[in-house]
């Protein structure tokens, strides 16, 4: 019965439409500003290439995902230029669409404040089409099809940047419209099994401990198989639970 209260409690958190318009400053130079889309928020990772806790990052006009040489994750992109998303946000069934999915890697068009040269840096390839600069510095878009997967690879993310500049014209204030059900089937764990690995243990015990005490990252199927009392909070109420599993 636990483990069948935590799967609907699983389901109904993550089944939810989400169709939703932000606006980022990543107007720094050298500033990443990371970003998760099933929280629709701003994130601070202190590791962000061990992090699963974003899924794109944002850089004046750069774009990355959790993928490759970015990061752990199993993100990606894709881009199909022949579309775009003015004509067909409301067609595309993201999860029909016939994906590239391309993972980050190095690219050479990073401005330098410094030297005022263009130099290496990473980012996604695919994402990297949704605009171009034309000879006056002024950011043109394509509203290309754009997808993104997130960082756990099982969410497609219908993805539009679609404006570059904030109401003083300045630039690197991307608004960008996303939408995704956010359907996860992949979190059929006893509760407490942290490690998933099929047993509920001391192991796993001392993994709940140390994300508490050490705010360590646990992934959003984790997080949930952690909370025994399902309140939303990980504490030594759950610790005790989880312990209570494995005595009895």
């Amino acid at each position: 019965m636990i483990k069948k209260i935590l799967l609907c409690t699983y389901f109904s958190l993550v089944l939810a439409q989400v169709d939703t318009t932000i606006t980022v400053d990543a107007s720094d130079y050298n500033e990443w500003i990371y970003f998760s889309l099933r929280d629709a928020e701003v994130v601070y990772i202190e590791d962000p290439y061990s992090s699963y806790d974003w899924d794109i990052a944002f850089q004046r006009k750069h774009i990355k995902t959790n993928s490759g040489l970015s990061g752990m994750g199993m993100g990606a992109a894709s881009v199909d230029s022949s579309m775009t998303w003015i004509d067909e946000w409301n067609n595309i069934n993201s999860n029909l669409f016939n994906h590239e999915w391309i993972e980050d890697s190095v690219l050479n068009d990073f401005y330098d404040l410094t030297t005022h040269t263009f130099g290496p840096g990473i980012k996604n390839s695919a994402l990297n089409s949704w605009g171009w600069f034309d000879d006056e510095y002024q950011l043109n878009v394509n509203h290309y099809v754009l997808h993104v997967l997130t960082s756990d690879g099982q969410n497609i993310v219908k993805f539009w940047p679609f404006s570059y500049y904030n109401n003083n014209g300045q630039g690197g204030f991307i608004t960008f419209r996303y939408s995704s059900d956010f359907s996860i089937n992949s979190c059929e764990y006893d509760i407490g099994d942290v490690s998933m690995d099929g047993n509920v243990n001391v192991t796993d015990v001392v993994s709940i401990i140390n994300y508490i005490l050490n705010n360590v990252d646990y992934n959003d199927c984790q997080l949930q198989i952690a909370d025994y009392s399902q309140d939303g909070i990980i504490n030594i109420t759950d610790i005790i639970g989880i312990i209570n599993i494995i005595i009895n």
